[in-house]
């Protein structure tokens, strides 16, 4: 179960689980953890709602790959050859299918309610197109090595983006918190003013967990992000209308920088 934090009034469960819709997880060419696919399996037994599951086929990757100038070169040997379009188009289908087999074996050991479908896109279009139809969206960390990509477990850290005038700001501290009590993690929380620090703590002064405060501009997406890169989050949570992601930019910015799974919320 979520825990709930107190603010204006007790926030019930019944009350938040009402207004959730299912929780979509875009996976694409990069992969995916198995510890994401156990993430939203677990956010959606604990919300009581169903999961989307969307693999994107990236039209940039596709449109570079019918260049006639694109070539790929082998991390074992170093040749130099060129990209088959139809070879790689058989590939992203063949890595869907795994995909999809991976998290349906999951479900249904749970018994979430899943669906699962592939599209072509670019992936922050994609899931900005797709928000309206859902509460949540987990964005599996891209890794930039396969070893790196094993080590995720390794991560014993929660983050958060807290902006204090966002609406939806208190139901993603308590998934926040929720994930890092569970796991026993560590909660890192970053803030733009010493108020919202205070309410913060003020918060979550019932619950017994590690917190970690930094206060940081949240127009400067480079402070945040080394921020981010030096606290190296397993999982990074922030609202669909945080004024980090204003633009659709930062977000890609984010996936690409971060070897971090990312939840947005509504």
């Amino acid at each position: 179960m979520l825990l709930i934090i107190k603010s204006r009034g007790i926030i019930s469960p019944e009350k938040m689980n009402s207004n959730l819709k299912n929780i979509l997880i875009v996976f694409d060419a990069a992969g995916c953890a198995p510890v994401a696919m156990q993430t939203v399996i677990e956010l959606a037994v604990r919300s009581q709602t169903g999961i989307q599951a969307l693999y994107i086929e990236d039209s940039n990757l596709l449109n570079a790959v019918e260049l006639p100038f694109t070539r790929e070169v082998s991390l074992h040997t170093a040749e130099i050859s060129s990209i088959d379009s139809t070879l790689m188009m058989q590939k992203l289908r063949t890595d869907a299918d795994s995909i999809k087999k991976q998290i349906e074996k999951i479900a249904v050991t749970r018994s979430v309610s899943l669906s699962f479908s592939s599209m072509r896109g670019q992936k922050t279009q994609v899931i900005k197109s797709r928000r309206e139809e859902v509460n949540m969206v987990l964005i599996p960390a891209v890794y930039s090595t396969t070893g790196r990509k094993d080590q995720h477990h390794l991560k014993h850290v929660v983050a958060m983006i807290y902006d204090e005038h966002n609406p939806s700001n208190e139901k993603a501290l308590s998934i926040a918190l929720s994930q890092a009590v569970k796991n026993s993690y560590q909660l890192f929380v970053i803030v733009d003013n010493q108020h919202s620090k205070q309410h913060v703590e003020q918060l979550i002064s019932q619950q017994s967990a590690d917190v970690t405060y930094q206060i940081a501009d949240f127009s400067n997406v480079d402070e945040v992000l080394l921020l981010l890169q030096k606290h190296s989050p397993g999982l990074l949570v922030l609202t669909e209308e945080s004024r980090l992601i204003d633009n659709e930019q930062v977000l890609q910015q984010l996936i690409n920088s971060l070897e971090s799974d990312i939840l947005l919320i509504r």
